[in-house]
């Protein structure tokens, strides 16, 4: 019987990605040397493409914002990657009533899809019934669906054991389960500071930037997982401060 390692992180918004987030991360990575790296979503923000995005967010154009994105995919090579609702506005924007826009988005899809590929990245789109998991088994892996108060929990009640970013709030849940099935949440890779979009929105104080490890048996699938968090200067893991 063995243990293997994952690494999960999720939402760096392309372009907005936090520096210090990233450092830590590829820090952490060096150490932990994972089996598995995992991304769980919103690789990139493409805010221009939001719905009622302002006329400045639109003026922005999305081509940074993409090439940030696939920046951070080269430097954290995942294996598995779960779109999240923000990727999934190129895939949207096929079906925009404006015919440029649709070109773009799609040469973007090709693009992307062909460089998931190229790179061996297991991936799925953003849909209530996709997800993934380790070959091991061991929780469904999914960007999430659902910002609440207690997300990982809201997550379980649809998904069972789970790892979910989405929210950008480090959280866990542990089920009143003959199994002792979990759930977690986890901080996002992106600068708070810059997702201006939240401002106005109590959630977003208890926003943190983070990642998640794990192990996971080899033989039977059972699992355990860790959030670092920053909280102030401090990066937070059940390892002491990193």
């Amino acid at each position: 019987m063995a243990y293997k390692r994952f690494l999960v992180c999720a939402d760096n918004h392309g372009h907005l990605v936090d520096a210090d987030a990233m450092i830590k991360l590829m820090a952490f990575a060096d150490s932990w040397k994972p089996h598995y790296r995992i991304h769980l979503g919103d690789l990139w923000d493409f805010s221009p493409l939001r719905k009622g995005a302002s006329p400045e967010d639109r003026a922005e154009g999305i081509s940074m914002d993409y090439l940030a994105g696939m920046t951070f995919l080269d430097a954290f090579k995942p294996n598995y990657l779960t779109l999240g609702n923000h990727d999934d506005r190129i895939w949207l924007g096929m079906n925009s009533g404006d015919g440029i826009l649709q070109e773009r988005c799609a040469e973007l899809v090709k693009h992307s899809e062909e460089q998931f590929k190229k790179r061996k990245i297991t991936w799925c789109s953003y849909h209530v019934s996709k997800y993934l998991q380790m070959p091991e088994g061991g929780p469904k892996l999914l960007h999430g669906f659902r910002a609440t108060m207690y997300p990982a929990r809201s997550h379980y009640e649809n998904w069972g054991s789970c790892l979910v970013g989405h929210v950008h709030k480090p959280d866990i849940y542990s089920a009143r389960h003959i199994d002792g099935s979990q759930a977690f949440s986890l901080g996002c890779m992106a600068n708070i500071d810059a997702l201006t979009y939240a401002d106005r929105h109590a959630a977003k104080l208890s926003w943190r930037n983070g990642f998640l490890y794990g192990l996971i048996n080899d033989k039977t699938g059972a699992w355990n997982a860790w959030n670092v968090t920053k909280e102030g200067s401090d990066w937070i893991s059940p390892q002491g401060i990193l």
